[in-house]
Order: C-alpha cells, then sequence, then structure tokens
C-alpha cells in the first residue's frame, strides 16, 4: 500500500530573509518585526516567532495560496521531516 501526505514546504530564517518569509512564503501574513534574532509574523490567527536558525512550514491551500503551519527548531524541524529531493 502506498504512504501519500500533503505537500509540505520549509524555509529557514537566517535573520536577512524575513521579509521574504512574510510577503512571498507565506500568504495572507505580514512582516510584524524583524531584528535579525526573532521574526514576528502578523497572519491574523497564529501570529507566530521565529527564531534564528527555525524553520517554517507551509501547506499548499490552494494554487498560490499557502497557510502557516509551524515553526520548529532545527532539531525538531530534523526529527519531524524528512526532505525529498
Amino acid at each position: 500500500m502506498p504512504v501519500i501526505t500533503s505537500r509540505l514546504e520549509a524555509v529557514q530564517y537566517d535573520g536577512t530573509n524575513g521579509q521574504h518569509i512574510a510577503e512571498e512564503f507565506l500568504s495572507n501574513t505580514t512582516l510584524g518585526s524583524d531584528d535579525g534574532q526573532l521574526l514576528a509574523l502578523v497572519d491574523g490567527t497564529n501570529d507566530p516567532q521565529v527564531h534564528l536558525g527555525w524553520w517554517v512550514i507551509r501547506q499548499a491551500i490552494s494554487v498560490g495560496l499557502f497557510q502557516y503551519l509551524g515553526t520548529y527548531n532545527d532539531a525538531d524541524y530534523r526529527a519531524r521531516y524528512a526532505e525529498l529531493p
């Protein structure tokens, strides 16, 4: 029996890509603040905070629209997810 899963995508916050994460990686999210160590996103529901080096996970909800699914530190991300080429 095949194992299937919904497509998830991830990006790691490197202290310089906060605007990209807020405006391009996630849909319906705006940049609250970004000091290079902590990224605060505003989505009206979760308003996630992403620490330097943490991963942001998104899930497609329709063509071209993505929602925030979670943030994980590097160890938790690697323990929880397998990256596909």
